[in-house]
């Protein structure tokens, strides 16, 4: 059972991780909004420099997402097989039981 509840609790801190990360990504694509918003006549951009910028700060949203979908993945398999391993252990239990 110790076994299992420390499984649970890595699960837990690798969840915590991929939230804390997904809304550090949140803070870049703002910052994209924000920096492109107000940099028209501050910086000398043209319209074609911001639209360049825009689609950089969306590639890199892009592949953080892409990231955050193969860490979910990972988190999803080692639940499904702590699962597993408990459903084989319950079985297990039960027919030391009626032996």
């Amino acid at each position: 059972m110790e076994i299992i509840i420390k499984q649970i609790r890595e699960i837990d801190s690798d969840l915590h991780k991929v939230i804390c990360r997904a809304e550090e990504y949140r803070k870049d694509v703002e910052r994209g909004i924000n920096v492109n918003h107000t940099c028209e006549g501050d910086m000398g951009w043209t319209k074609q420099d911001k639209i360049n910028s825009l689609f950089e700060y969306l590639e890199d949203a892009k592949n953080d997402i892409d990231q955050l979908k193969d860490d979910v993945k990972v988190i999803k398999d080692y639940l499904t097989k702590l699962v597993d391993d408990v459903e084989y252990e319950s079985v297990r239990q039960k027919a030391i039981g009626r032996i």
